[in-house]
């Protein structure tokens, strides 16, 4: 049986709509992987700073975390947002990307982490949410993803295996690298296919302005 159920091309990028575990299987493999994947923490039962916003979040998508070590042997690079929770399946590194979300004191963790393998120094960037439509209950800023992947040394195309509405690709699509995206849940497929479709088709227009606040420089920790 095909474990893609729709596939879409959209200039650089290929999208899958499919199990990743299963779709990956037949897949070449990749320069990096660059994914937040489900940390079987039961997120699916918490509000994750999702306001009055209804996400379509389905009963079991965050019930049990992904096998780490199929994840890694899909690329020569990875960046494992939220590693901290796989710590019984990552190797040891030093490599961490740190988003400070410059939340400082409220409820919410004031930082997210990426394991990585990279080959450098944990690195951090501050950013803020604001300006950007949320259109995923674990959705990441397009400046922190454009940040993570300028990060990944002498890599082109670029994996998520759990790619949700489609940050991961839009970065690739501003950056200019080839982008394989896969979700197994259709109205997260389709909300990919759109944002992605309006990165190609409109390059220069995504989130200009938040830019500009950005610090010239991240600081090492």
């Amino acid at each position: 049986m095909n474990p893609i159920r729709k596939e879409v091309t959209i200039g650089d990028c290929t999208l899958y709509l499919g199990d990743c575990m299963e779709v990956m299987a037949g897949l070449p493999r990749v320069d990096a992987v660059v994914t937040d994947p489900p940390y079987g923490i039961g997120a699916n039962k918490q509000t994750l700073g999702a306001g009055k916003k209804k996400f379509e979040r389905g009963d079991d998508w965050d019930k049990f975390a992904p096998e780490i070590a199929r994840i890694l042997k899909a690329g020569d690079k990875a960046c494992i947002w939220g590693g901290n929770y796989f710590a019984d399946q990552l190797p040891v590194t030093n490599d961490w990307l740190v988003w400070h979300k410059k939340n400082d004191g409220l409820s919410f963790s004031e930082c997210e982490l990426a394991w990585t393998n990279f080959g450098k120094q944990t690195r951090h960037i501050s950013h803020h949410w604001g300006g950007e439509e949320k259109e995923h209950p674990t959705m990441k800023p397009l400046r922190v993803m454009e940040w993570c992947l300028s990060q990944i040394p002498q890599s082109r195309t670029i994996l998520d295996p759990f790619m949700g509405s489609g940050t991961t690709g839009v970065a690739c699509v501003k950056a200019g690298r080839p982008f394989i995206g896969i979700e197994r849940e259709e109205s997260y497929f389709n909300i990919a296919c759109r944002r992605i479709a309006d990165a190609v088709a409109r390059p220069d227009l995504f989130i200009e302005a938040a830019r500009a606040t950005e610090p010239k420089q991240e600081a090492l920790l």
